[in-house]
């Protein structure tokens, strides 16, 4: 069982050491730090090539064209859409819609453990006319349903996406759980060169 952490602790001395590097490091705590609530972050995101195939666990596709809206409200609800198309050489591609959600406080959850999420998955065809992409679905195709999700279980596009929220959420705790899991260098690393991150630039 997971150590309680005080998710209403906000004093950021609280959870840094004294050793510990300030520079970008710091820079990419305080962007969170200073981002106010409600929170809302939209992202496009399209990738061709072999890390279709790595990220999405599939050999089928070479081409994905996504969409992020990243959330946090005013109660500290945390919510991340995911949405866009996987296509490739196969003569069927699929369309798919994934909201994960994290409660507001009170709450036995921490972050990057376990998360609700809600997932819609079609079969169709994707076309493509110059910038252009339409889906033709197959209705016989459609799977919908409601599960809970440990962090090991997502795509890591969708994890990177979480840690902005929970960091808008709640940065001292947030930055403590990644810290816990050895990722926070990774996370740390990935914001410092993402100028959209948290709505602050570097």
């Amino acid at each position: 069982m997971s150590p309680w952490i005080d998710p209403d602790e906000t004093e950021r001395e609280t959870w840094t050491s004294a050793s510990e590097e300030r520079s970008s490091s710091r820079t990419v705590y305080e962007r969170a730090h200073a981002t106010s609530l409600p929170y809302e972050r939209q992202e496009d995101y399209t990738v061709s090539g072999p890390e279709v195939a790595a990220e999405f666990q599939t050999a089928s596709y070479d081409h994905a064209k996504l969409q992020y809206r990243i959330g946090v409200d005013t109660q500290g609800r945390v919510k991340l859409l995911s949405k866009g198309h996987l296509w490739g050489d196969e003569e069927t591609h699929q369309r798919f819609r994934i909201q994960y959600r994290r409660a507001p406080e009170p709450t036995t959850t921490v972050p990057f453990e376990e998360y609700t999420a809600w997932l819609r998955f079609q079969t169709g065809t994707v076309s493509r006319d110059g910038g252009s992409l339409t889906f033709d679905p197959d209705p016989a195709q459609t799977e919908e349903r409601t599960l809970t999700l440990s962090w090991p279980e997502m795509y890591s596009a969708d994890q990177i996406r979480l840690a902005e929220a929970e960091l808008v959420r709640n940065p001292p705790l947030a930055r403590y759980a990644l810290l816990s899991l050895d990722l926070w260098d990774d996370v740390r690393d990935t914001f410092r060169y993402n100028p959209e991150a948290f709505g602050k630039p570097p």
